[in-house]
């Protein structure tokens, strides 16, 4: 009772005011690091991760970037959106972000055999993992078959998931290897190499009834755009749900995450690793033309966001 007095006592607060309790909670049992020394610890995650996957997400769940102090006001205005990939270069080490950086080097052939998560060997992953689809399904709330399109399906296994379900899927992956993975995988898919802005920008065929982001979202180099896009791929009833994003509370309204696993990520394979408080979240939603629900799950990565057209 006393926490949910006190979480609710949080959330009423200001947007500066609530960050800075819900940070000053999280960075308390976190080691907080800076750029320059960042090199130096991610060494050290380096050789936990030769122990195990378990022994690497340990020591990189204690691992934070102290948040910078200042950054422009207008979470929309271009002023904020370099502000973002100026730290993202700093992040990342990268001179300026590419879609090209969103490319995963795995074994194609070993993947198709043992996939993640499974090839961690990880319970905990691979929990999370099937907790994470789990809730993305129950939120899609579609009878099979629908048209389903899901943008950046990584490994596949939403998508084997969705096809096993009955639906008609459409996979799209900016990433070569994983469109070959997805199509040795769930050959029932419909592959399609592509980038999310260019496929969405460019789809011109029959709306489809839902569209699924399942930790893909935030690699998006221009969400903005993308959520008005998204108008001509989803019919007007239909859905867009987002499953496993970073939506929490963040220091700044979007911006790269300074989590130890997300700047392992940036900083190993240049990937953008935006994060998003949830009230920006939902403010950019709502002026995109969308009406957001929060589905809570059991755990932070089945926590799933449904959007609906509200144009």
């Amino acid at each position: 009772m006393a926490l949910r007095v006190a979480r609710e006592a949080v959330a009423v607060l200001p947007d500066p005011a609530r960050r800075a309790v819900r940070l000053r909670r999280r960075d308390a049992a976190s080691r907080l690091v800076s750029l320059a020394e960042l090199d130096t610890v991610l060494e050290q995650a380096a050789e936990s991760f030769a122990r195990g996957e378990d022994a690497g997400r340990a020591f990189l769940a204690d691992v934070r970037v102290t948040p910078p102090e200042t950054w422009p006001r207008d979470p929309f205005s271009a002023e904020y959106r370099a502000w973002v990939f100026e730290l993202y270069a700093r992040i990342s080490g990268r001179s300026a972000y590419a879609v090209a950086h969103e490319s995963s080097p795995f074994d194609v052939d070993a993947a198709l055999r043992r996939p993640f998560p499974y090839a961690t060997g990880s319970s905990v992953v691979v929990g999370d993992d099937l907790m994470a689809r789990g809730a993305i399904l129950r939120a899609l709330g579609l009878p099979a078959p629908a048209r389903v399109v899901e943008l950046g399906p990584g490994w596949g296994n939403l998508t084997a998931d969705l096809v096993a379900t009955g639906h008609e899927v459409t996979a799209v992956d900016v990433d070569e290897g994983f469109c070959r993975l997805v199509a040795g995988r769930v050959p029932g898919a419909r592959v399609v190499h592509d980038d999310m802005l260019g496929f969405a920008a460019s789809h011109k065929g029959r709306p489809y009834d839902a569209a699924v982001f399942f930790e893909s979202f935030h690699h998006c180099a221009d969400h903005i755009a993308l959520l008005e896009l998204l108008h001509g791929v989803v019919r007007r009833d239909g859905v867009v749900v987002f499953g496993a994003e970073p939506v929490d509370v963040l220091a700044y309204p979007w911006g790269p995450r300074l989590d130890g696993l997300s700047l392992w990520s940036s900083r190993r394979y240049g990937w953008l690793e935006l994060g998003f408080d949830e009230r920006y979240f939902a403010s950019v939603l709502r002026r995109q033309g969308w009406a957001m629900r929060r589905i809570a799950g059991p755990a932070a990565t089945s926590t799933v966001y449904v959007a609906t057209q509200a144009w």
